[in-house]
């Protein structure tokens, strides 16, 4: 099996090609992918009602500050990958119908350019009547359409499972993966056309689906978990989950002594600027989905759990007052 893929508390207080968009509703749910949103911080949370994407995990979701909207796009149902963009105002979804769009796909990377003042997506797994195939695209949204800005490079490359973050006025991509044959535990920024390295080795070791936050208090990137090589295993196999935690500060790695947070993957991360601390959250702890939220106060992980049901590759993002919104992802056992 390739990649599958707030919170609260902080809490502490495959797949054939494009379809028509479905509108989810209210119903029994047996285990599997999600369609439920949930916007709120603190011990204040709400399920939104109303229409909404259908239900799908490895979505990528981020919080537009230019036209101060959250966008949607991608994801994975049993059956279909999408190539939907949705946006999120605060009270309701709208689908967005563009001129131009990415091809459908799941557990790519995506977050807001400060500088460029787009968002920008980048890889995934892109459908192709088997397993799929890796992209190393890049596209940028502007609230009305998507562009195109390069079909490959020669940085970050073909993967599937990366994370992207705002980082100050710049956007950071890490890891990924293709198939259980190569794992990244690389770092790259965007200038608008290129690619760029930023971090030295040594780096950690390759991962994807691992959790990543950016902590403007100190300017660096943590990275928590994911899935790296697993030997003697196929190239489809999931990898094996990692336990460890990385931070990258002005161009070095470091690694973190606390060793109680779990060997979590397919979980988001996310910075809580009211209590200025990265939280990862959800996940897989194999072979359950979760809803735990792990605090990192620089020295040691505090764990709390979310009102909001278990689940990994949620959609997850903050906006500019603190506010989390969390979309889908699937809730299905196994490893």
């Amino acid at each position: 099996m390739l990649s599958r893929g707030l919170v609260a508390v902080l809490l502490l207080g495959s797949c054939g090609g494009t379809q028509p968009a479905a509108i989810a509703t209210s119903s029994p749910h047996a285990r599997g992918p999600l369609a439920d949103s949930w916007y709120g911080h603190g011990p204040t949370w709400r399920q939104l009602a109303g229409p909404h994407p259908s239900p799908r995990y490895g979505a990528e979701l981020a919080y537009d500050v230019a036209r101060k909207d959250f966008v949607l796009f991608g994801g994975q149902s049993a059956s279909v990958s999408y190539d939907e963009t949705w946006t999120f105002d605060g009270q309701s979804w709208k689908r967005e119908n563009p001129a131009h769009k990415p091809p459908p796909r799941r557990d790519a990377a995506m977050a807001y350019d400060p500088l460029l003042r787009l968002v920008v997506l980048y890889g995934g797994l892109i459908p192709n009547g088997a397993e799929g195939v890796e992209a190393g695209d890049t596209w940028t949204w502007d609230g009305s359409d998507w562009t195109e800005v390069s079909a490959d490079n020669k940085g970050p490359h073909l993967r599937v499972g990366a994370k992207l973050v705002t980082a100050d006025a710049r956007v950071i991509l890490f890891g990924g993966h293709v198939f259980n044959t190569s794992y990244f535990g690389d770092a790259w920024t965007f200038d608008g056309s290129t690619w760029v390295r930023v971090d030295h080795n040594p780096s950690p070791a390759g991962r994807g689906d691992a959790a990543v936050a950016w902590n403007p208090d100190d300017s660096s990137l943590l990275v928590a978990g994911g899935l790296g090589f697993r030997a003697g295993a196929g190239p489809g196999n999931l990898g094996i989950p990692l336990p460890d935690a990385w931070s990258l500060k002005a161009g070095n790695w470091s690694k973190l002594t606390a060793s109680n947070l779990p060997s979590l993957y397919d979980a988001s991360a996310i910075w809580d600027q009211k209590t200025h601390s990265v939280v990862v959250m959800f996940g897989m702890n194999c072979p359950n989905p979760v809803n735990d939220a792990w605090a990192w106060s620089g020295s040691v992980w505090a764990r709390s759990t979310l009102p909001i049901p278990a689940r990994w590759s949620a959609a997850t993002a903050v906006d500019m007052n603190g506010n989390i919104l969390v979309f889908g992802g699937d809730d299905d056992v196994g490893c």
